[in-house]
C-alpha cells in the first residue's frame, strides 16, 4: 500500500507540474503517456488474436496527439477527422500487406483502436489546456478540474466499494466493482467538482460545476469499466507493470482517457461558455 501510495503521488505531482506549465511540456508527458498506453493496448490482444506492431501503434497515436497540440479549437473537428480517416487508411493497407494469423477481425480492431483510443482521446486534454473564452488561464483551470474529479471519481468508488460494496455492477467483466461503488464515485466527482469551483475560476455557475462533475462521474466510470472488458477479453489482471502498485499506464488513465473527451465536448457545445 506504502508503495501505491508514493506512486500514486509522485505520478499526482508531475501530471498537474506539466498541466500548470502548460506546452511544452504537457505535450511532452501526453505523448509519452500515450505511447505507453497505445503499447498496452496493443499488447492486451484476446487469446488467439496477434498483437499489432508497438511501432505502429505508437507512432500513429502520437500522430493523433499532435493533431490536437496544433490544431486550433475552431479547426480541431476537421483535423482530428482527417488524421483519422489517414489512420484508418493505413491501418487498413497496412493489415492487407502484412497480417497473418487467426481471427482477422479482432486483429484488425485491436490495430485500429489502439492509437484512437491512447492517442485521440488523451489528445482532447491539450485542446482543453488550450481553452479560452476572454478568461485568462480558463484551460488550466478546466483540465485540472476535470483531473480532481476524475481522481476523486476513482478514490470515491474504491473506497465505498470496499466499505459498502454489496450488489455487483458488471460481473462478468470486473467483479469487484458494485454500485454502491459506484454511486460513491460519482458522488465524489461532484462533491471535487465544487471544491475545484471554489479554487479555480471556471466562468460558470455553481450548479453547472456540479453537472459537469456529474459528466465526470459517468464518463470516468465507463472508462474504468472500458479497460476491465478488455483486460478481461485478454485474461489479464492489469495491462502492465510499469508502475509500481497501480499496474500499467493504461491502468491509471482509463477513467481520464473517456472524461476528457466529455468535458471538452460539454464546454465546446456551449456549456455556460
Amino acid at each position: 500500500m506504502s508503495k501505491r501510495l508514493a506512486t500514486g503521488l509522485a505520478g499526482a505531482a508531475v501530471v498537474v507540474g506539466a498541466v500548470w506549465l502548460g506546452a511544452p511540456w504537457l505535450t511532452l508527458l501526453a505523448l509519452l503517456g500515450a505511447g505507453l498506453a497505445a503499447a498496452e493496448t496493443g499488447r492486451l490482444a484476446p487469446p488467439g488474436v496477434a498483437r499489432p506492431p508497438a511501432f505502429l501503434t505508437v507512432t500513429a497515436a502520437a500522430a493523433l496527439l499532435l493533431t490536437a497540440q496544433m490544431a486550433s479549437q475552431s479547426d480541431y473537428p476537421l483535423a482530428s477527422a482527417i488524421a483519422l480517416a489517414v489512420w484508418g487508411f493505413a491501418a487498413v493497407l497496412w493489415f492487407i500487406a502484412r497480417h497473418s494469423g487467426g481471427r482477422p477481425a479482432a486483429a484488425f480492431l485491436l490495430l485500429l483502436l489502439a492509437p484512437v483510443y491512447a492517442g485521440f482521446l488523451l489528445g482532447h486534454g491539450l485542446q482543453l489546456r488550450e481553452l479560452a473564452d476572454g478568461a485568462e488561464n480558463l484551460g488550466r483551470a478546466w483540465l485540472l478540474f476535470t483531473l480532481l474529479s476524475v481522481f476523486a471519481c476513482d478514490t470515491g468508488a474504491f473506497a465505498v466499494g470496499r466499505l459498502l460494496g454489496r450488489r455487483p455492477m458488471a460481473p462478468r467483466i470486473s467483479p469487484n466493482k458494485t454500485w454502491e461503488g459506484a454511486a460513491g464515485g460519482f458522488a465524489a466527482a461532484v462533491g471535487a467538482a465544487l471544491l475545484a469551483g471554489t479554487v479555480f475560476d471556471l466562468a460558470v455557475a455553481p450548479w453547472q460545476q456540479a453537472a459537469a462533475g456529474a459528466v465526470v462521474g459517468i464518463a470516468a466510470q465507463l472508462g474504468d469499466l472500458a479497460e476491465s472488458a478488455l483486460k478481461r477479453a485478454a485474461n489479464v489482471k492489469d495491462s502492465g507493470s510499469i508502475m509500481p502498485g497501480h499496474g500499467g499506464i493504461l491502468d491509471r488513465m482509463d477513467s481520464i482517457l473517456f472524461a476528457l473527451p466529455a468535458v471538452y465536448y460539454l464546454l465546446t457545445a456551449g456549456f455556460g461558455l
